[in-house]
């Protein structure tokens, strides 16, 4: 779920229109997931879930990272919470962003 929400906002920003709300559920989705999947690794492994002789205890200390030191997942809740509610709305783009162009790339 959390990739098909990146390729809809990568979508909304190739295509040049405005991604905010689709990129906060992105980010807020994805960090929820990875805690959760990090989680469920350590409860799997047991008492090795801590050892440094496994990575399951380096992917629980990263997908921590971006719960306590950013606060990614409370920011992001909030601003979900305002666009459902009506609080939040984007505003309209000052210039129209131009479009991907997919030739520009270097081959």
């Amino acid at each position: 779920m959390s990739r098909l929400l990146v390729y809809r906002a990568g979508e909304l920003k190739n295509d040049g229109k405005r991604n905010t709300r689709e990129t906060s559920l992105a980010k807020w989705q994805a960090c929820d997931f990875a805690n959760k999947a990090a989680d469920d690794a350590v409860q799997i492994h047991g008492a090795y879930g801590f050892s440094d002789e496994y990575p399951v205890e380096r992917y629980l200390r990263n997908s921590k990272a971006p719960v306590i030191y950013e606060g990614t997942r409370e920011i992001h809740t909030v601003m979900q919470a305002e666009y459902v509610l009506g609080y939040r709305k984007d505003k309209e783009l000052n210039r129209m962003l131009p479009a991907w162009d997919q030739s520009q790339l270097i081959k």
